[in-house]
């Protein structure tokens, strides 16, 4: 009777690992540009150096709000992505340049446990 059950897991374990659940959608096409309503990332690192996007070269802080206004879309929102070991100035900083500009800032923060 076991190995009738035992057999009947394996089955069912086999059967489920071949199911597709997934639903096949083609998705349209666009002509619009997706950095235009993505929001600037601002990252300020541990050593309180900013960094905006994915560009690793480091931006001075008296630049930053040049940059900022320079890349931002149609989004008009600033992600701002601080360590935790930052001076809290830099992060206000950031903060102060989205108010006098009028920009809308996401402050991310991890989940805690």
């Amino acid at each position: 009777m076991t190995d009738l059950v035992f057999l009947l897991l394996i089955f069912f374990i086999i059967i489920s690992t071949m199911v597709n659940t997934s639903h096949e959608i083609e998705l349209p096409s666009s002509s619009g540009d997706p950095s235009l309503t993505s929001p600037v990332k601002v990252y300020v690192n541990n050593e309180n150096t900013y960094f905006i996007n994915s560009n690793m070269t480091p931006i001075p802080g008296r630049k930053l709000e040049d940059e900022i206004l320079k890349i931002i879309g149609e989004n008009k929102t600033i992600e701002l992505l601080a360590d935790k070991s930052t001076d809290r100035q830099f992060a206000y900083d950031v903060i102060k340049i989205a108010k006098n500009n009028s920009l809308k800032i996401v402050i991310k923060t991890r989940i805690a446990k």
